[in-house]
């Protein structure tokens, strides 16, 4: 797995905990904000580029996904797995492994939801000979009935 595919894991994971069934389906909106990344071995610009980076996604959770659960999602990537899982009370508390390319890669994430918003800190950790630290944090959104886009 490259370092910046990294990032893009531990954003889906954080997406995959917004389709809970405990929030609502429809339209919802996501940022991620790397707050900081450690490269070993990398160019030092490699690692400036990343932090501070924000990402933005929209995209559509239905009520068929909302009733599976983020789980049904990490079954693409046979590799990973929930270490912990909970998202019970407003609280959310997850750690999952991944097996990548000859490495492991875990990530953690807490923080809280309500039915249509999210607020979680997650730090992601690859060992192997692509190893890095990030750490970051996501906040997210209901806006509405999906748009179909």
């Amino acid at each position: 797995m490259r370092r910046s595919n990294c990032f893009a894991f531990v954003f889906a994971a954080m997406l995959s905990a917004a389709a809970q069934a405990q929030v609502q389906p429809g339209q919802w909106e996501a940022t991620v904000i790397v707050q900081s990344i450690d490269m070993p071995g990398a160019p030092p610009q490699v690692a400036a580029m990343m932090k501070g980076k924000t990402t933005r996604q929209s995209y559509c959770i239905t009520p068929e996904q909302a009733a599976k659960g983020p789980q049904e999602m990490l079954k693409q990537n046979p590799s990973c797995h929930f270490t912990k899982y909970s998202m019970t009370g407003g609280v959310i508390s997850t750690a999952m492994t991944c097996a990548q390319n000859g490495g492991t890669m875990t990530a953690q994430a807490s923080g809280k939801y309500t039915p249509t918003s999210f607020n979680v800190t997650s730090t992601a950790v690859m060992s192997g000979k692509m190893s890095m630290r990030m750490t970051s944090a996501s906040t997210g959104r209901r806006l509405g009935p999906c748009t179909g886009e």
